[in-house]
């Protein structure tokens, strides 16, 4: 993990749907979770429409960075929400050029936005909401589901985002 400006934090490759997707870099903020998307002119897009989908899924915002021999595919791919940053490798090094810029996401889903958590961060939300009577002992899909019934879906997503900026052992579960 690398550390970020006062209040904030950056996580490197961070575990989506329980690790099926990882978002390359991923900037925690307690009003954003804006996740970044690196592609090389040496990678492939053929996961791009997967990654696409399981970050939209949960992100506030996503941008994807890519160098010019993937630029026209990839737009073709990510939704129109997400930015785009154009990387190009010139005399004096990297050059960054924005070509769209990120905007929040329409449609994020709660249920996918709860399993950022761990299970006890789950049972924990839950038991401040006064709702854990039934499935303290049940499994992490249960309560996840049990979150999304109670939890208004802004507090909830911003309960996530203060949950990971304090989160220490990120590779513990």
């Amino acid at each position: 993990m690398t550390e970020a400006a006062p209040g904030g934090r950056v996580v490197d490759e961070l575990g989506l749907c329980h690790g099926y997707v990882r978002v390359d870099v991923a900037s925690i903020s307690a009003d954003c979770l804006h996740g970044y998307e690196l592609k090389a002119d040496r990678d492939t897009l053929s996961r791009l429409p997967t990654q696409a989908e399981h970050y939209g899924a949960v992100m506030d915002r996503c941008t994807l960075v890519t160098g010019g021999a993937h630029l026209q595919e990839a737009l073709q791919v990510v939704p129109p929400w997400w930015g785009v940053l154009r990387v190009e490798v010139d005399l004096f090094g990297l050059r960054f050029e924005q070509l769209r810029e990120a905007r929040v996401n329409p449609a994020p889903d709660p249920l996918a936005t709860c399993r950022l958590l761990w299970r006890d961060e789950a049972l924990a939300f839950l038991e401040e909401l006064g709702a854990a009577r039934g499935v303290r002992g049940k499994p992490r899909d249960a309560l996840y589901a049990r979150l999304v019934e109670v939890a208004p879906v802004d507090q909830l997503r911003a309960h996530v985002r203060q949950v990971l900026l304090k989160r220490e052992d990120w590779r513990a579960s």
